[in-house]
């Protein structure tokens, strides 16, 4: 009798664990089956953010431009005028505190990323003065130079947009996300917001 009551206990000892070897080979399989289909985003995302902000392109940018104003005195007109050169690098890209946004699908391991409208981000200009012509009726001011200068940038910018600096900026921040989203194994879908139109 206490022969037999051994045997059950060895056989009972031996159902339990192999039970509990059971269970721990399953848990395991589960666990190590999550890390194999297990897919991380967050390398891919930061990526992307950190290459958007060196998404910018410039435009070397050179003309002539010549500002006139006139004062009208008793039925006589005083005219006052300059001619600038100017040269300058306009810098292009955007501005991601504005309508950027990164959103990554796992499951297919495409990336979704929503770009702002490209903006001028720096003008760097130099401007030179040549054949100024007032009179002490209508002389050149110092607020005229400034006001003149002031214009000569936001002209620089118009010429250097004139010139596809938006679609430069669009085309090269376009590449580069693919360029890094592809690196990673994903695949990259670009979306741009764009400007509102002026109401008519």
């Amino acid at each position: 009798m206490r022969n037999l009551t051994r045997l059950l206990l060895a056989i009972a000892a031996v159902v339990a664990l192999l039970a509990a070897l059971g269970v721990g080979y399953g848990i395991g399989a589960r666990t190590g089956a999550a890390n194999v289909m297990r897919v991380d985003s967050a390398p891919v995302v930061r990526a992307v953010r950190s290459v958007a902000k060196m998404a910018t392109v410039q435009i070397e940018v050179a003309d002539v431009i010549r500002y006139e104003e006139i004062r009208t005195i008793v039925l006589f007109d005083v005219p006052k005028n300059a001619t600038l050169r100017l040269r300058g690098t306009v810098l292009g890209g955007f501005d991601l505190e504005k309508g950027f946004s990164v959103n990554a699908e796992e499951s297919t391991r495409v990336v979704h990323i929503r770009l702002p409208a490209p903006v001028i981000l720096s003008v760097d200009s130099r401007v030179e003065w040549f054949d100024e012509r007032s009179g002490w009726l209508n002389p050149i001011t110092s607020d005229d130079r400034t006001r003149w200068m002031t214009w000569s940038r936001g002209a620089i910018g118009k010429a250097a947009k004139d010139a596809g600096l938006d679609e430069r900026a669009v085309d090269h921040a376009r590449k580069l996300l693919s360029e890094v989203a592809s690196a990673f194994g994903w695949t990259c879908v670009v979306d741009l917001e764009r400007e509102p139109q002026p109401k008519l």
